[in-house]
């Protein structure tokens, strides 16, 4: 899972992949790290995990996720090349706003309004995306004069179509695509069709704001005080966030919205060699989880024991859970749910 941050000059752009990372990449309101890119990779953390490797006392694989910064963006840059690349291969995108008053740095556009920005970038996104799809359609023109296909007229007729919608500042995020037409636009990668958390970075005293759309959420954190937070130890941490009534920390915040934005869940392998966690879509069945394990798993599958984790834990183990009638065989339409422990019975 790639998650790509961008955003305009001094929202807090590095500050923020500082506070989900904990890196500990330089911050300076002053300077410009245009062209400077960060990127990290760190583990989910899972309390199921922690307590399903009580019973193992082995190695743990957490799910990861990997975060990349892409460094200051001017307006009207969202189309260069060079922001480009980084945006479309992440799975989701993580829109920085500025939220916090500094005289010290005044605004690009002379006054703080997050409500105004998110309405920019996701206007830069909707353009990057229109030139992308009328380089195409002209294309496809000249080669639909000169052959008859039926691949290349369902893209053109698509490719109008979301042009119409882009024209009309509706992002294609928001469109009800049909399973075919989702299939055509993923090697297109377009921007506004990417997953986006807008995050407002707000002054000490502000209040947080929330907002959901279709596959879009706007939240907010003090980007100041989470920093402040990270060099603090635990019990110190909690007393400074009960102090400024910070219930959740913006890391853990985010991970929660992410994957819920993505449409996510997770589900668990164990044994004595590892106990480690997958990622999965929501929806996805035992067939489509054996595959994110091994490909060999998948083409050989025969069965699926499952069983909750929780249900693991009380009983101790798959043999009392067994005799219980808690393990359960299933079969490659099973819909894998949230937190299950799999086991795939296979033939090589």
């Amino acid at each position: 899972m790639i998650f790509t941050i961008f955003g305009y000059p001094k929202t807090g752009k590095t500050t923020l992949f500082n506070i989900l990372t904990g890196k500990r990449e330089k911050v300076d309101k002053f300077s410009s790290s245009k062209n400077v890119l960060h990127k990290a990779v760190i583990d989910v953390p899972d309390l199921r995990l922690d307590k399903l490797n009580e019973f193992y006392n082995t190695k743990i694989k957490y799910t990861q996720v990997e975060y990349i910064d892409t460094g200051s963006l001017s307006y009207g840059e969202v189309k260069s090349s060079a922001f480009l690349d980084p945006l479309r291969k992440s799975d989701g995108l993580v829109h920085v706003v500025r939220g916090f008053e500094d005289k010290e740095i005044p605004h690009p556009a002379g006054s703080i309004n997050p409500e105004r920005d998110i309405r920019e970038m996701e206007d830069e996104l909707i353009l990057a995306d229109l030139i992308m799809i009328e380089k195409r359609i002209e294309r496809l023109e000249k080669d639909l004069k000169k052959i008859k296909s039926k691949e290349l007229k369902d893209e053109f007729e698509l490719l109008i179509k979301l042009k119409e919608n882009l024209e009309n500042n509706i992002p294609i995020r928001e469109l009800e695509l049909k399973e075919g037409e989702e299939f055509l636009t993923r090697g297109f990668q377009f921007l506004s069709q990417k997953p986006i958390i807008h995050l407002v970075n707000l002054s000490e005293g502000n209040s947080k704001v929330e907002d959901k759309g279709k596959n879009s959420i706007i939240i907010s954190f003090y980007g100041k005080i989470e920093q402040e937070i990270l060099d603090l130890d635990e019990d110190e941490r909690k007393i400074f966030m009960e102090e400024y009534g910070i219930e959740n920390s913006i890391r853990d915040e985010f991970l929660r919205k992410s994957y819920e934005l993505l449409n996510l869940i997770s589900f668990f392998t164990v044994g004595e060699d590892e106990v480690r966690g997958w990622t999965i879509k929501k929806g996805d069945n035992a067939y489509e989880a054996a595959g994110k394990i091994h490909t060999d798993l998948q083409k050989g599958f025969i069965r699926a024991e499952v069983i909750y984790w929780e249900d693991f834990i009380k009983s101790e183990g798959f043999k009392i859970a067994k005799e219980k009638g808690l393990l359960r065989l299933e079969g490659k339409e099973y819909i894998v749910k949230d937190g299950d422990i799999v086991h795939i019975r296979f033939n090589i």
